[in-house]
């Protein structure tokens, strides 16, 4: 009879503790998934930019289109062209968003923030060519 008694006292205990920890992950897994949702991105307008002047000219956050020019060796050399389209892609694009991409340019959010990032890291080596 005290046998039994453990056996049932052991599976009580064990439903017990699997009742918690389904309890447990199941509020982990709606925490996890109760996300911000993303911002609305006007639809309304794409800021397009052939060079990185016009892309420094068009607002952040917004809608950006950047047309690649090709000339004939980015036509001989398919790695030169997906090159560039990467480039582009790691410097304009905020990578919260989804980014469209072919072999003549790119739509994407803009981001201004590895812009400046790139720009501070030419002037300092700039200087640094100046000063040798």
């Amino acid at each position: 009879m005290m046998k039994y008694v453990g056996y049932i006292t052991t599976f009580v205990a064990a439903v017990g503790v699997a009742v918690g920890l389904s309890i447990y992950s199941m509020g982990v897994l709606a925490e996890s998934q109760t996300q911000e949702p993303a911002p609305k991105i006007d639809q309304g307008s794409v800021c397009v930019a052939v060079s990185d002047e016009q892309a420094l000219g068009c607002p952040e956050g917004r809608l950006f289109m950047a047309r690649l020019t090709i000339n004939e060796s980015d036509l001989q050399n398919s790695l030169v062209l997906e090159n560039r389209v990467l480039n582009t892609m790691a410097l304009y694009c905020d990578t919260n968003f989804e980014i469209q991409h072919i072999r003549t340019g790119v739509l994407c959010v803009l981001t201004h923030e590895r812009i400046q990032t790139a720009s501070q890291e030419n002037i300092g080596s700039d200087a640094v060519e100046e000063d040798s």
